[in-house]
């Protein structure tokens, strides 16, 4: 199977189609490259391996743990929930947890306008993480078709030159000759097409995240915003 393969490949070579192979196998290695890298950042590292049960359990145990320091964190600020935090996002890799890190080791110590601007630079800064490569991604996804069916055109027009010049027409040549044409097209649709599914998954995960990124940071601000406010009231009542 794999000595056809390399046949096939050098025939289509042969045939002219080199120039648009090579960049289609170069767009194979990007998009695979791209996809690990998106859902390495996307998920939590592990969930690649979380076929394994011992690596199933840890990845359950730490998201369970992380999941309840931030409703405690989110419900009240105190040192002791936000190192708990602190340790349940190093615990637990994922954009949301890479927020509140930024927001845990950014905020000032009783700066209500301050610490709404660190808010909103850990939530523009992971918004931009979270978007990054995907723009990259749908246009090599989106490339490889149209690559296959220039390559196909150029087989094509190597074929039908080469039956010209030796003034043959044998109807087995000429198929034989547009098959591997063809297979250009094959090729370029095999490369997209897992290009686009992830591009396609990753998108709706990252939407997702924003959302609940966007959605924290609001939580954020409204109690900076309330601890302001009662900083202002005691100053008052103090004066």
């Amino acid at each position: 199977m794999i000595l056809e393969l390399f046949s096939k490949l050098g025939k289509l070579i042969e045939e002219g189609t080199y120039p648009v192979m090579i960049p289609l196998i170069v767009t194979c290695f990007i998009i695979s490259y791209l996809t690990v890298e998106r859902f390495r950042y996307l998920y939590e590292p592990r969930t690649l391996f979380k076929f394994f049960p011992p690596i199933a359990r840890k990845l359950a145990s730490d998201k369970s743990t992380f999941e309840k320091s931030k409703i405690k964190f989110l419900s009240a600020d105190t040192k002791v929930t936000r190192d708990n935090l602190r340790i349940a996002c190093l615990n637990y890799s994922t954009p949301l947890s890479s927020f509140l890190l930024r927001c845990i080791e950014g905020m000032g110590a009783q700066g209500g306008k301050v610490r709404k601007l660190e808010i909103e630079h850990a939530e523009y800064t992971e918004r931009l993480a979270i978007e990054n490569s995907i723009p990259v991604l749908s246009t090599f996804a989106r490339t490889a078709p149209l690559m296959g069916l220039m390559g196909t055109v150029t087989g094509m027009i190597a074929t039908f030159s080469a039956m010209m010049l030796s003034s043959g027409s044998d109807p087995k040549a000429l198929s034989s000759g547009i098959s591997i044409a063809l297979l250009a097209t094959n090729v370029g649709l095999v490369v997209s097409l897992p290009g686009i599914v992830a591009l396609s998954v990753l998108s709706r995960r990252g939407r997702v995240l924003q959302e609940q990124i966007r959605n924290t940071a609001l939580v954020l601000r409204n109690s900076g915003e309330d601890v302001t406010s009662q900083t202002g009231w005691d100053k008052a009542d103090e004066k």
